[in-house]
């Protein structure tokens, strides 16, 4: 799965809501990247746009994606150019916002989760670019986000374009080092998020029962898991005994806002 992060305003280009419908149908995320692709000051004033702000560039956008390629909801954002002037307006309607700084994302750290950072591909890099990326992010544990505009072969090469060729062979690369997780933004943002939420959760303790509340941030997709491990005890949510997986982890929702342990 992954994620598109459409701008409305190329619904023109021929085939573009046929294929993007498909992608929705496919299990892959639409994300939003403006209806205009506009310069934004870092006060959210937009430059040389035809949209009147920055909320109203995503909000045009959202109803697009939901309207018309049949995305059920829209969790993230795209900034285009990466302008800090999209932040606040990204923050009051998505739980994460994805910048163009490039960097990778670790458990628990202090990423700003409204300009996530990337990696991108230079213009004709071929899989040992993709490869090296993919190796020196999973041998320090970390995520990276991997940003691709044109993809070849096309006749309109527009920005930093490589080969679909490039993309399939990392791919299968990291699926074949057995632990590296390739998903949508909003699936493992969410796993990231909820994660740290837990990690700093201080736990209430009622004789030899603790129990871990948290609370969602806004725009938070819902249905989401988190697997956690324990030395031992009893893991409940909502009264209800959680069942260990056999392979080795509890899966708690993370909807329900509290986990108790019990002996």
């Amino acid at each position: 799965r992954m994620t598109f992060f459409l701008g409305s305003s190329a619904a023109w280009i021929p085939g573009f809501a046929s294929t993007f419908s498909r992608a929705v149908q496919d299990g892959h995320e639409l994300g939003n990247h403006t209806a205009h692709h506009c310069h934004a000051e870092a006060d959210g004033t937009l430059r040389a746009c035809a949209g009147p702000s920055a909320a109203a560039e995503f909000d045009d956008c959202t109803a697009f994606l939901t309207s018309r390629l049949g995305a059920t909801a829209i969790w993230t954002s795209a900034a285009p150019y990466g302008d800090a002037g999209y932040r606040t307006a990204a923050a009051a309607r998505f739980f994460l916002n994805r910048g163009v700084m490039n960097g990778t994302i670790a458990p628990n750290d202090d990423t700003d989760p409204f300009d996530l950072p990337i990696w991108g591909p230079a213009e004709n890099d071929g899989v040992a670019q993709f490869r090296a990326v993919i190796d020196r992010t999973h041998r320090a544990g970390r995520w990276v986000i991997v940003l691709l505009h044109s993809i070849a072969p096309t006749s309109a090469r527009w920005y930093a374009t490589v080969d679909i060729s490039a993309i399939s062979e990392s791919i299968a690369h990291a699926r074949s080092l057995g632990d590296v997780w390739i998903d949508t933004m909003a699936n493992i943002g969410a796993y990231w998020r909820g994660a740290k939420l837990l990690s700093a959760a201080t736990p209430t303790v009622t004789g030899r029962t603790r129990t871990w509340t948290w609370t969602l941030p806004p725009h938070f997709p819902p249905g989401k898991l988190l697997r956690v491990k324990v030395d031992g005890g009893t893991l409940s949510q909502a009264g209800r005994v959680l069942t260990w997986d056999g392979r080795g982890y509890y899966e708690i929702a993370l909807d329900l806002g509290a986990l108790t342990l019990a002996p």
